[in-house]
């Protein structure tokens, strides 16, 4: 009787540990492989009249701000919540860009503001598409001798940079919005997967060389979401890099908070985590003490400012303010409320260039 019930423990934990094995790797695979699945249309317009539209779904319609609302075929922009009634939200519409709004559409709340619009389709800019050691850039010329270079996020495009560009268009300042690995158009990495910023910042170095070939003196680094880690793990492994300032929205400062949200989104007990990212260490070769900007906060020497929004989820941004809070001499941190990840420029568009206006002044 007891050698069966040796052996029967025994078939338990080896089937726990396959179990734990295989829902760690589908898991990991959830945060390193890229994801260019169809968009999501998850509200429906209900009504649009007297320069308003009634929205209902999407668990996000009612957030503060300015949004692009974006559907198949077509694109407006809404303004402020006007009234909530149940399940519907009604808010201020500003403008249909393209298509026809009109009740039955599908269509959800874009904080890019533009879809997957270029500069010259979404904002009438200018602007050329280069190549930077084959992978695919924007770029947008000026009179500065400072360019900025625009990191975009994880599973996104640089049509994530679209909304600032006007701001550093005025300013005569150059934007180079750049591609990297595993990007749509873009060479893939050696084993398909996203390395979170620990080999990705291997081309905003690149950036910032081509950036100096073209007469830059020096540069910013902008970053959006994984687009954060990645320019702060440039600036922390180009200690000699002309880099100005950095400038992050949403940043992903230490993995650790994201892919717990991950597990609780997907209803899996939140120490499901750890094993997540002991699969992904062993799959890419990372190291997520490395890119935890936190723990090496005292590392940098740049000038930063990071926008972070209260309501974000995805990346909720206890990170960094943490980071904020180890760097007061270099760190300005803006906390907007209720705009989610990466939508503080949503929220008070005019506070977010007020502070980008003084950082880069």
């Amino acid at each position: 009787m007891k050698k069966v019930l040796v052996w029967t423990a025994s078939v338990l934990a080896v089937l726990v540990v396959v179990a734990l094995g295989a829902g760690g790797w589908y898991y990991s695979g959830m945060v390193i492989d890229p994801a260019r699945g169809p968009a999501s249309y998850p509200i429906e317009v209900t009504a649009v009249s007297g320069g308003q539209v009634t929205l209902k779904g999407g668990g996000d319609t009612d957030s503060p701000g300015m949004y692009g609302l974006t559907w198949a075929g077509g694109s407006a922009l809404v303004g402020p919540v006007s009234s909530v009634s149940g399940e519907s939200v009604t808010r201020l519409l500003i403008k249909v860009r393209k298509g026809e709004l009109k009740p039955g559409v599908r269509a959800y709340l874009d904080r890019w503001m533009y879809g997957d619009e270029d500069p010259t389709s979404a904002l009438g800019l200018p602007y050329e598409k280069v190549s930077i050691k084959g992978y695919p850039a924007w770029r947008l010329d000026g009179q500065a001798k400072t360019w900025v270079v625009a990191v975009h996020g994880r599973n996104a495009n640089p049509s994530e940079t679209l909304r600032v560009m006007p701001f550093f268009h005025r300013l005569g300042m150059p934007v180079l919005s750049i591609g990297y690995r595993n990007d749509r158009g873009a060479p893939a990495s050696d084993d398909g997967k996203f390395h979170l910023g620990a080999s990705e910042w291997q081309e905003v170095a690149a950036a910032v060389a081509y950036a100096q070939s073209q007469g830059a003196s020096d540069v910013i680094l902008y970053g959006w979401s994984m687009g954060g880690a990645i320019v702060s793990t440039a600036a922390r492994k180009m200690p000699d890099a002309p880099i100005k300032g950095i400038i992050m929205d949403s940043p992903v400062l230490d993995w650790t908070p994201p892919i717990e949200a991950g597990a609780r989104e997907q209803g899996v007990p939140v120490w499901f985590a750890g094993v997540a990212k002991f699969i992904v260490e062993r799959r890419t070769g990372i190291s997520f003490d490395d890119l935890d900007q936190v723990k090496h906060a005292s590392a940098f020497k740049t000038p930063m400012l990071v926008f972070a929004d209260s309501a974000d989820t995805g990346v909720p941004m206890g990170a960094a303010a943490a980071f904020a809070k180890a760097r007061p001499d270099l760190v300005t941190f803006v906390q907007t409320d209720g705009g989610g990840h990466v939508g503080s420029w949503n929220v008070d568009q005019a506070r977010y260039e007020r502070a980008l206006a003084d950082f880069v002044s």
